[in-house]
């Protein structure tokens, strides 16, 4: 079946050639962070640092999502924890009685409090013996909601004042609440030094959090995350980076797309027919770009899973000739109202270079 994680990050390994460097550590401003529970309606959202990379995986068993910039790290679970019931305390004190065993926790660090909309544990861990070793500050912020249970855990590794501070105000801010309605229409992105990114979002998806990382001697890469805001199998992804190569033809961005996607998506490409795999162009509004769509074939002893997306998208955009734009859409069906949605907002992706501001 079509692996989500695997086709974007192979296709970002192939960004990273290139971009030529490697990338290093995301910009550390605040922000308000998200974490959709897609398919149950709500999401949570805390302040904490501009992400440099993330992931989500929904399964039976729930949601498990990551989230990393610099030292910072990220690890949420949602999990169905209404046979054992019980409030916010209650889910604190069970997954605190399993934590607590970690021998590399320092007791007198521990510390236990609330906020309006979680129960909250901060401890340091040391990873040496005898507390000799590399410390790292730790929060987790517990809750219980609609029958389910919550930890978001945020550490850091070696950790200064402000690394302290900026957990206990990512604790502070954590709140949980509804996806709000849209009926979409234009949005705008400011993508650092690069420029300003304009689209218009369809109704039915919502936008997720701009992850930011940065090369040695090169400009940001900035990577936009949009949701289902009722299907966990749909997403839709768009990374931007300024290219030493100048995107000005349709054929400049098919031969990159070419390039591309023979290293990054050997299983999807396999599963090419009945015409899918042929680059097919996207009308901007401004620029070059096309795209390429796969299907699904999973494999004759391996029964694809139930709500796993079966249809990808794959484009590439150049808004401006120095700007490459990667997309990702995901979705379960080639005629997805969603799916197809996504795939026609492409053709009204505009720019604004930083120079022209």
């Amino acid at each position: 079946m079509i692996n989500r994680s695997k086709i974007f990050e192979g296709i970002r390994h192939v960004i990273a050639v290139l971009l030529v460097f490697g990338l290093g550590s995301a910009s550390l401003h605040a922000e308000v962070l998200i974490i959709p529970v897609v398919g149950q309606g709500w999401q949570i959202k805390f302040e904490g640092p501009v992400l440099a990379v993330e992931s989500q995986e929904i399964n039976a068993e729930g949601l498990t999502y990551r989230g990393n910039a610099g030292r910072l790290n990220v690890l949420a679970r949602v999990n169905a924890q209404s046979g054992r019931g019980g409030d916010s305390k209650a889910c604190r004190d069970y997954f605190w009685r399993q934590a607590s065993q970690n021998p590399m926790i320092q007791q007198e660090s521990v510390k236990q409090w609330s906020t309006p909309y979680s129960e909250c544990v901060e401890y340091v861990t040391v990873d040496g013996g005898e507390g000799k070793g590399v410390p790292q500050a730790n929060m987790h912020c517990y809750f219980e909601i609609l029958g389910q249970w919550a930890d978001v855990h945020a550490s850091v590794v070696s950790p200064t004042e402000d690394d302290t501070r900026m957990l206990k105000t990512l604790a502070e801010s954590l709140m949980y609440c509804t996806f709000a309605d849209s009926k979409g229409g234009p949005q705008e992105f400011v993508m650092g030094e690069m420029g300003v990114l304009r689209f218009d979002v369809p109704a039915a998806w919502r936008v997720g959090n701009q992850c930011v990382t940065k090369g040695v001697g090169i400009s940001e890469q900035h990577t936009l995350s949009l949701f289902s805001a009722t299907d966990p199998g749909k997403s839709w992804k768009m990374t931007f980076f300024n290219s030493a190569v100048r995107y000005k033809t349709l054929k400049d961005i098919q031969q990159a797309a070419q390039n591309a996607q023979r290293p990054a998506a050997p299983d999807a490409v396999a599963a090419e027919g009945k015409g899918e795999g042929l680059s097919q162009e996207i009308k901007l509004k401004q620029g070059v770009g096309c795209h390429v769509e796969y299907t699904d074939a999973p494999p004759a002893d391996k029964p694809a899973e139930a709500g796993a997306p079966k249809v990808v998208s794959s484009a590439f955009v150049a808004p401006v000739p120095d700007v490459l734009g990667m997309v990702m859409i995901f979705a379960k069906d080639a005629k997805d109202a969603d799916f197809l949605a996504a795939i026609q907002a492409l053709g009204t992706i505009e720019w604004t270079s930083a120079k022209a501001k």
